[in-house]
């Protein structure tokens, strides 16, 4: 891959960088490729990654999320139907083992295709999957040694949006539990709409309770919470935005408050891939991809203010090709980007005081990333 691609000027005046306390975080890499999940430790001061390992093989994990204590692993996959035709939508569980490996407890289908995200409430005894391409969601119970029961609850979306070719039909992008563990929340790029369902951690079953639009034609596709739930902030895919919304604890309705852009006016060519909140609450980040694939893959950078109010403070190239995914690491410090074009892993020093990054120069080659998780020494 090519790293020269990030202009000079980003590596001044961006703030000083504390590199103290360092330490070494052990990682995870989903792809769309079919050499399985790839582990790695990266290192919070230098950017440098080492221990590159196969932690268990997988056809597509393009989506994972670990159990709080880390002893599961759940990742969304391909499989073929019985005629080899169709790759339909899976999901793998798996035991996480002293050394980092990830040992198969077992597959279900998601009742559709195009699995795309996975996520776990809040006890950790209910998975929720979305099938992008099916435009439905799927619920299942997990048991105490990691297994998945059958599906639970299985809920087809309903509409379309206004764009021609991208919402013909629904496209469920993303599903997660409130922090309350009361409601789950589904974000549909093909209705435009932000699906409310009600939990029942007992049983896992979701029931369809509400409803939210962001703006047409914005695709929402990923979301986050502020730390005490009453704030979702959505962002949009086809128009590059961030929708946030106040939540109605009770009810878990949402009502939106308004939208912020990322990108100027005009701009073409260009999608947002996922979006984070810093562990403080101060600062959002998002992803841009260049489709055009004209250098112009940049990470939006806005703050948080009173009430959730947002300020979109700058959009810091890159210097990769099609930015997937990214995570922050526990103790801020670093920031590390799925480049799938590039095929690469990117590690970016981060500034906890303003929020804004720069370029470690070090990278890892894996396949086609698509997702980045850490998890403790």
């Amino acid at each position: 891959m090519t790293m020269n691609r990030i202009p000079l000027y980003l590596l001044i005046g961006i703030g000083c960088f504390s590199l103290a306390n360092a330490e070494k975080i052990k990682m995870y890499v989903g792809n769309g490729a079919t050499d399985g999940i790839a582990r790695m430790v990266v290192d919070t001061e230098s950017g440098d990654f080492s221990d590159m390992a196969i932690a268990a093989p997988a056809n597509s994990p393009s989506f994972m999320v670990f159990s709080k204590d880390e002893k599961f692993g759940y990742s969304a996959i391909k499989t073929n139907s019985s005629d080899g035709k169709r790759n339909l939508g899976g999901v793998s569980a798996y035991s996480r083992t002293a050394d980092g490996r990830l040992e198969l407890l077992g597959s279900r289908l998601t009742g559709g295709t195009g699995a795309c995200h996975v996520s776990l409430d809040q006890t950790g005894s209910c998975l929720f999957v979305a099938n992008y391409s099916s435009g439905n969601v799927a619920s299942y119970k997990v048991a105490i040694d990691g297994r998945l029961s059958p599906v639970v609850s299985m809920i087809d979306h309903a509409g379309s949006g206004p764009h021609p070719q991208r919402q013909k039909a629904p496209h469920a992008h993303s599903i997660y539990p409130s922090p309350d563990n009361q409601f789950v929340y589904a974000a549909d790029l093909g209705t435009d709409t932000i699906e409310v369902y009600s939990l029942n951690p007992e049983s896992a079953e979701l029931e369809n309770v509400s409803s939210a639009k962001c703006p047409a034609g914005s695709g929402p596709r990923h979301m986050c919470f502020s730390s005490d739930g009453s704030l979702l902030y959505a962002l949009n895919e086809m128009k590059p935005s961030i929708s946030v919304f106040k939540r109605n604890a009770e009810s878990g309705k949402l009502s939106l408050v308004g939208t912020t852009m990322l990108l100027a006016e005009g701009t073409e060519g260009i999608t947002s891939s996922e979006i984070l909140l810093s562990d403080d609450g101060r600062f959002l980040y998002a992803a841009n991809r260049d489709l055009k694939r004209e250098a112009r893959d940049s990470l939006s950078i806005v703050a948080v203010g009173d009430g959730g109010s947002l300020e979109h403070l700058k959009n810091v190239p890159l210097g990769v090709s099609i930015p997937r995914h990214f995570s922050i690491t526990a103790d801020g410090k670093m920031l590390v980007v799925a480049a799938q074009d590039d095929n690469a892993v990117v590690s970016y020093h981060r500034d906890p005081s303003s929020g804004m990054i720069k370029p470690t120069g070090k990278s890892i080659e894996v396949k086609k990333p698509m997702w980045i998780g850490f998890v403790r020494p």
